[in-house]
């Protein structure tokens, strides 16, 4: 079977709406092979290792089927793997070089197969596959996952905040699916499906911030919505009016701050330390100031030995002795990594952000909306979570697809707005 690129006609900004070819009916084998990739990545915490190898065989198989479509791809986003990079530089401050080196070329070897998800798919593909993986995650969740004797819910998951994060994805694409007046009534009808399903698992996690996170992206994909259908003066008047908003809600968040805080936590059953984030935060300050610029070495610092890590297990009674971090994703990466290596996670993480913002405002969409609520979801949730970027992990792996989704429409945007630049020549052929 011949893979294809696109779903519909057209999915880039300035070409053109989707035409009838959008009845996403036929699999190709880059959507099996992405399928399969994904799925084994939710089943991770379940099945371990052999979830890891499937996501990495279905990965490799996808690069390794068209060679110089791989080797184009490398070099076009080589920039991409300089985080890598320099996680693999660690090694050789790391105390634990052998566990830092493993987990790197596992880290590149994850960001390659995402490039290779968002090169060798449509956006809309794409978005499909990661609504169907997460919804056999559901599946499973529901024949055979775990709920505490509390009554939290894990499903498949190895913790209720990564069950409740993936169902908050799922929630996101579904929304997306539903929304899109150009999918196929088959598939609204599964967007549909999601919603009735996600959002009892999500309340059944009791993950305060992600459903909080949810809710507000919910309201701001719909304001999406409105704001790119206005003609552009009107999209200027409704940036600068929501950047006065934005300004004058920090300000009040400063002024009724004690208020707030008091209401909130009272909401959500928390304590006056966010559930222990507040002092995990000055612990990591103190292990960054050790080693400010390059830290500790990848994946150096929750291993099982470690002083520091033992005494955070004892205090905050993990028994497992693993699966911890300080809730703060540029703090818990720059004890690892450094300031420098977090001045390169920055750049790709915003950049992802803006691009995929850009996209969705330019070109109506599910999976241009679907993207662009992802990586604001991404952003509300750094402060208080690690979202990126790790080896295996579905949230890391849709954060460099979207990078690459939001690079795609850009070229494409320049491309057909030199196109239909008067008396421009014509593009030579390399």
């Amino acid at each position: 079977m011949q893979p294809t690129q696109a779903v519909g006609r057209s999915e880039w900004p300035g070409t053109g709406a989707p035409g009838p070819e959008a009845r996403v009916v036929a699999l190709c084998p880059n959507s099996l092979l992405a399928l399969l990739g994904l799925t084994s990545v939710t089943y991770v915490a379940y099945l371990g290792s052999l979830s890891a190898l499937l996501f990495l065989a279905c990965g490799l198989w996808l690069i390794l089927r068209r060679p110089r479509a791989a080797l184009s791809e490398t070099r076009r986003y080589f920039w991409v793997q300089g985080l890598v990079g320099w996680c693999l530089l660690s090694v050789l401050w790391s105390d634990y070089p052998a566990l830092t080196l493993r987990s790197a070329v596992q880290l590149g070897l994850t960001f390659a197969i995402a490039v290779a998800m968002a090169t060798r798919l449509s956006p809309r593909r794409l978005l499909l596959v990661v609504f169907v993986a997460i919804s056999l995650a559901v599946v499973g969740s529901l024949l055979f996952g775990r709920v505490r004797i509390d009554g939290i819910w894990f499903g498949v998951f190895g913790s209720k905040n990564a069950f409740a994060q993936t169902m908050s994805i799922y929630i996101l694409a579904a929304l997306a699916l539903l929304l899109d007046p150009a999918m196929p009534r088959l598939w609204r009808m599964a967007g549909a499906a999601g919603l009735v399903l996600g959002v009892p698992m999500l309340m059944n996690a009791q993950s305060a911030g992600a459903l909080l996170t949810t809710v507000v992206v919910f309201v701001l994909m719909l304001g999406l919505i409105a704001v790119r259908r206005m003609p552009p003066i009107a999209r200027l008047v409704a940036g600068t009016l929501g950047l006065l908003v934005a300004v004058l809600v920090v300000l009040l968040l400063a002024q009724f701050q004690s208020q707030l805080t008091a209401l909130l936590l009272e909401t959500t059953g928390k304590d006056m330390t966010l559930t222990g984030r507040t002092e995990l935060w000055q612990v990591a300050l103190q292990e960054l100031a050790r080693a400010p610029l390059t830290g500790q070495g990848y994946r150096a610092v929750w291993v099982q030995g470690n002083p520091l890590a033992e005494e955070m297990w004892a205090r905050f009674d993990i028994a497992a002795r693993s699966g911890f971090h300080f809730h703060n994703t540029f703090l818990s990466n720059a004890v690892e990594i450094g300031l420098i290596g977090i001045a390169i996670q920055i750049g790709l993480f915003l950049s992802a952000v803006w691009l995929t913002l850009r996209w969705s405002l330019r070109a109506p969409g599910g999976a241009s909306l679907f993207f662009a609520a992802f990586m604001l979801r991404q952003l509300i949730l750094c402060m208080v979570e690690v979202v990126v970027y790790a080896q295996f992990d579905l949230a890391s792996i849709l954060s460099i697809a979207a990078l690459i989704l939001g690079l795609r429409a850009r070229d494409a945007a320049r491309s057909s707005a030199a196109r239909h630049r008067p008396n421009a020549e014509p593009a030579v052929m390399t």
